[in-house]
């Protein structure tokens, strides 16, 4: 074999070895993106998962803050109720004191209360309003923003946490699923932008 022909042969060989390379540089490049591509569709449903479970939590939280407003509602129109009838009680019988018309009861009537001071009367008013007003204080305490917040932590917290006070490993590796997602996607797409 001559030189011309050894330099036709190496030739034809190192073109065959580049078409050999780029045949798989192609195929791994097909590989990487059919990969990278998997890999997206699974962030994305990592991250639609971690949206619902958030979804879910916000959705209790404004449940809990609903409930605790018909609770706070129901039990502010409870205590002015028993305000109002206790007070209509006091007036009558003050009334009755005042005409003189307390004292012994007749047949078939309800027995009377005793005869009490206007200082009596006053007294167990005030007792009374201070009873409400506590049950008021309560009531502010129980719908303030702050203490529904915290409620509302607790209770997302409670998505986190088990009742034993330990992490659930399972809830808080996909929130950091959904954040390395977040973070690659914002990446992936800067690195589109820059091309």
């Amino acid at each position: 074999m001559t030189d011309a022909n050894l330099s036709d042969k190496a030739a034809a060989t190192v073109d065959s070895a580049a078409e050999a390379v780029k045949d798989a540089a192609s195929t791994a490049m097909a590989s990487v993106e059919k990969t990278a591509d998997a890999a997206g569709a699974e962030a994305t449903k990592a991250a639609r998962s971690a949206k619902d479970a958030t979804a879910t939590a916000a959705a209790q939280v404004k449940a809990d803050a609903t409930k605790a407003a018909e609770v706070t509602a129901a039990t502010t129109t409870k205590a002015v109720d028993s305000v109002k009838a206790t007070t209509a009680d006091a007036k009558a019988a003050v009334e009755k004191v005042a005409a003189g018309k307390a004292g012994p009861a007749k047949d078939g009537e309800k027995t009377a209360p005793p005869v009490r001071s206007t200082a009596q009367i006053e007294a167990d008013l005030d007792v009374v309003r201070a009873r409400l007003a506590g049950r008021i204080d309560d009531l502010e305490d129980y719908v303030a923003p702050e203490n529904v917040a915290k409620r509302g932590v607790a209770s997302v917290k409670r998505v986190f946490v088990d009742e034993y006070g330990g992490i659930k490993p399972d809830r808080v590796l996909m929130a950091a699923g959904v954040v390395v997602l977040l973070v690659g996607l914002r990446a992936a797409g800067r690195r589109r932008r820059s091309r």
